[in-house]
């Protein structure tokens, strides 16, 4: 469908949903709350990013705002006046591991948490007062007059690193050989041996899978699903994972595994291995550091000719070099050595995944183009110890 007609459609779905809803605001202010759903009506000149910054108390969670609204919001750089935004937190991938001391416990199924609730603002202030007719995408960092007129009490969990991007990043094997398992495609409950379809598996839908020769897998354990798309010379093989898979039987190496979570297309010829735990940050949130640690862009995960906000990139520092999940650098463009131009920041990059000697970080924000391999970067924000 083209854009246009694309965003009509939209259009007429969300005017559709308005005249359903019954509305306890003005129509003509930015926020209107529902019970427990805050709904936010784009302003001109408004952006993800300081959106984030107003709601959730954070610039860099802009994403989670993104994530909830895809099926308005087609592209993150551009949001429209009239888009009604939904405010509420999103749900959080959990995969069955022993929480660190003093974190509140998994429950049962060890796939979902609770949902803190949400606080509910005191009625919106008076609508905004007009802005100018530029409309700047998120790559600016300003803030609209809507965002300086309304201050709402709502309340988020923060996390530094979520869950879902922690196993969605990927990784660099960097030489390592991983214990990976086949993908043998669909099945029938209960039929781990086979037959095998074809069709792409589908969220909750059964996949069997053929354990490497000494390996053992048991009901419960999770494995992350993923593709091997290339080799990076001197870092091995880009991992990129498609999803996560329940194990529900397991009968030698013959295993029958539920998929509970899909970033992706999960199909036969995919790999598959135990998931690394995860480890939550809690609230902790990076702090400041001058003259950080260098580093550089080994690769980009994904081959795209214009890197975006949420691609992941690899860069030459892990955990050897101390860097860990959280962990803020920028991309910059070093100065052309005439001493006529200062070192320019490119993007900003937060770390979502540590290996020995790599990293995979998400990008949060591009304000110029250069995210390319070979780019240098610096760490300007640090997780504590």
């Amino acid at each position: 469908m083209p854009r246009k007609n694309f965003r009509l459609h939209i259009a007429f779905l969300g005017l559709a949903l308005v005249a359903a809803v019954p509305r306890t605001a003005p129509a003509q202010d930015s926020l209107q709350v529902a019970g427990q759903e805050q709904v936010h009506i784009v302003q001109v000149g408004e952006t993800l990013w300081e959106l984030a910054r107003l709601y959730m108390g954070d610039p860099f969670l802009w994403p989670e705002i993104y994530r909830i609204n895809t099926m308005v919001v087609e592209d993150p750089h551009w949001i429209f006046p009239g888009e009604e935004l939904r405010l509420v937190p999103a749900d959080e991938t959990v995969v069955a591991v022993a929480p660190p001391e003093g974190e509140v416990p998994e429950t049962e199924q060890g796939l979902e948490r609770p949902v803190e609730p949400v606080v509910v603002a005191p009625p919106p202030p008076p609508p905004p007062p007009p802005v100018q007719q530029d409309a700047p995408t998120v790559f600016v960092e300003r803030q609209s007059a809507a965002a300086r007129a309304i201050r709402v009490g709502l309340t988020s969990s923060y996390r530094a690193v979520r869950r879902g991007d922690f196993y969605s990043a990927g990784f660099l094997t960097e030489g390592d050989d991983l214990p990976w398992a086949d993908v043998r495609g669909n099945v029938e409950p209960g039929s781990a041996g086979g037959p095998f379809g074809t069709a792409p598996a589908m969220l909750h839908g059964r996949i069997g899978v053929r354990a490497p020769s000494g390996a053992t897998y048991h009901v419960g354990d999770t494995l992350l699903i993923a593709v091997l798309p290339r080799d990076v010379p001197g870092w091995g093989r880009v991992v990129l994972p498609t999803g996560l898979a329940r194990v529900t039987y397991a009968a030698g190496r013959d295993i029958e595994a539920e998929i509970v979570s899909q970033f992706s297309r999960i199909s036969s010829g995919q790999v598959a291995m135990p998931v690394e735990p995860f480890r939550s940050t809690g609230s902790a949130r990076p702090q400041p550091v001058q003259e950080g640690l260098s580093a550089q862009i080994v690769a980009l995960r994904d081959l795209h000719p214009l890197p975006n906000q949420q691609n992941v990139i690899f860069i030459d520092r892990g955990r050897q070099d101390g860097v860990i999940p959280g962990d803020i650098f920028e991309v910059i463009r070093p100065s052309n050595g005439m001493g006529d131009r200062t070192p320019d920041r490119v993007a900003t990059i937060q770390i979502v995944h540590v290996r020995e000697r790599s990293s995979s970080g998400m990008v949060l924000q591009i304000v110029r183009t250069g995210v390319r391999d070979g780019a240098p970067v610096r760490l300007i924000a640090k997780m504590p110890s």
